[in-house]
């Protein structure tokens, strides 16, 4: 059983949201202790929220340069 209580080694502590696929571009985020409260996410919803908890943390995200 896992202790859901304390972070994973090497995890950053914070929020945890269980997150799950719908559809290819679509995510349903699980809130509440029982994962009552759902709603849905587009892959682009997604991505704003991991750079903004990003640039929280200190860390800055960028996608790799296209070749030319």
């Amino acid at each position: 059983m896992t202790d859901r209580s304390r972070p994973a080694a090497g995890a950053t502590p914070g929020l945890r949201v269980p997150l799950v696929r719908a559809e290819p571009a679509a995510y349903v985020l699980a809130f509440g202790p029982h994962g009552e409260r759902r709603e849905a996410l587009t892959t682009a919803q997604l991505m704003s929220l991991v750079v903004d908890a990003a640039g929280e943390l200190g860390f800055v995200l960028s996608a790799p340069p296209r070749p030319s």
